[in-house]
């Protein structure tokens, strides 16, 4: 990020200081199982994003490209679009469930509710019948469900294989991984409410962000206290109201469902890279007619940048932050960044300055360089969002060029356990 000089001290001190990465120890993957080379899957778990770009493919193929690993990487994606945050965490929601109401926070492609008034998660239901091979709980109430029927490659002790269908290519692998690109900036937003430049217990869901249907608590409490949400639905907003709180919280018992229940063998969990989208409102009045993508701003606290990105997406890094610092997480559940705000940084570096170093060697297939996508704006117009930069002309999802930072980042921070 590109800062001026007069805040950069104020910035550094309240925003961008963030937990240095913790000492990164090797899983002790071994390299062959049974004479044969280790098949490992990569389990990936997030929104659209994920989806651009083909970052999970671009993973595998530098995984796969480094001679002195071994292993064999293999992509199973459950990606979906919209948000996930809340709807990873449960599959089901009863009518007396405490958050039954606040299902409805979330686009109503997302979830549907059955012919018994139960409210389902169309995502956590996808993940759970793809890695338990379970018929669809929903009766039909929620579309699209099964599992893809993929394609694979696995080792056996005759070689290289491959077949299809995804129970079968899921039980093909020796150790499994989660990694899991995660969003909620649509329903449940994180941000800096108070404007103090720190996202922490002062901050909030104002009522007026969320859908008035998903206010409500079961218990007879409004689920509303002082114009904010209460999420705990005590009718006292605490630290525990949140958002960062919160959300940290669905991503935790996603992450220990996916261990406890499905056998995965590790998690690892980073926040969405930068994105502009409907941003403008999210900025003060006094900047909104200039808010455009390509014109730079002064960096503020609350809005620690020089474009107009999307700063809930931003925050959202405090809640993989308040994860992966818990002193009493499972040790299987990993930060998947070298460090917190890696993957925004550097896709925020791929807007304005452009990518010349690389995680990934070149032999990989990678691009020598990324120019930055702000060289695209040429006399007032966009030229080939398509190609320039990492940024589809959406500005929200990602070209190939994107795909392949997206891929360096996961890589840079999984090496270190996979050595």
């Amino acid at each position: 990020m590109r800062k001026v000089a007069l805040l950069a001290s104020v910035v550094l001190a309240s925003t961008l200081i963030a937990a240095p990465a913790s000492a990164r120890d090797s899983l002790n993957i071994p390299r062959q199982v049974n004479g044969h080379r280790t098949n490992v899957g990569l389990l990936i778990l997030g929104h659209s994003t994920s989806d651009q770009g083909d970052y999970p493919q671009k993973l595998a193929q530098a995984l796969n490209a480094n001679a002195s690993d071994g292993r064999h990487y293999q992509v199973f994606e459950l990606i979906t679009g919209g948000d996930g945050g809340f709807l990873w965490s449960q599959a089901k929601f009863t009518p007396t469930d405490l958050q039954f109401h606040r299902v409805a926070g979330s686009n109503a492609l997302q979830w549907c509710t059955d012919s018994q008034g139960n409210r389902w998660s169309a995502r956590r239901v996808r993940v759970d019948r793809a890695l338990s091979g379970s018929a669809d709980p929903t009766g039909g109430a929620c579309p699209n469900t099964a599992p893809a029927n993929i394609s694979c490659s696995y080792y056996d002790s005759t070689g290289l294989k491959t077949t299809s269908g995804w129970s079968t290519c899921w039980q093909k692998m020796d150790v499994t991984l989660a990694l899991i690109q995660d969003t909620t900036n649509r329903s449940w937003p994180i941000d800096d409410y108070n404007s103090d430049g720190l996202v922490n217990a002062g901050d909030f869901w104002p009522a007026s962000r969320i859908n008035d249907a998903a206010e409500p608590c079961t218990n007879g409490r409004p689920g509303v206290v002082n114009s904010n949400i209460d999420w705990t639905c005590d009718n006292v907003l605490t630290g525990a109201d949140a958002p960062h709180v919160v959300y940290a919280g669905w991503l935790e018992k996603f992450s220990l469902a996916l261990l406890n229940t499905h056998g995965v063998d590790h998690v690892f969990v980073t926040q969405k890279p930068l994105e502009f989208g409907a941003s403008c409102p999210n900025y003060p009045v006094s900047e909104q007619a200039n808010c455009r993508m390509h014109t730079t701003r002064t960096p503020t606290v609350s809005r620690p940048f020089d474009h107009f990105y999307n700063p809930l997406v931003y925050w959202e890094y405090r809640a993989v932050q308040q994860l992966t610092t818990k002193a009493t997480l499972d040790p299987r559940i990993h930060l998947g960044e070298i460090s917190l705000q890696r993957l925004h940084s550097r896709s925020d570096d791929c807007y304005d300055v452009g990518i010349t170093t690389w995680a990934i060697p070149a032999s990989a297939g990678r691009p020598a360089s990324i120019t930055a996508d702000d060289a695209e704006f040429q006399n007032g117009q966009e030229v080939d969002a398509e190609n320039t930069g990492c940024m589809r002309s959406d500005h929200i999802h990602h070209n190939a060029n994107g795909g392949w930072l997206m891929a360096d980042v996961w890589y840079e921070g999984l090496t270190p356990y996979l050595s």
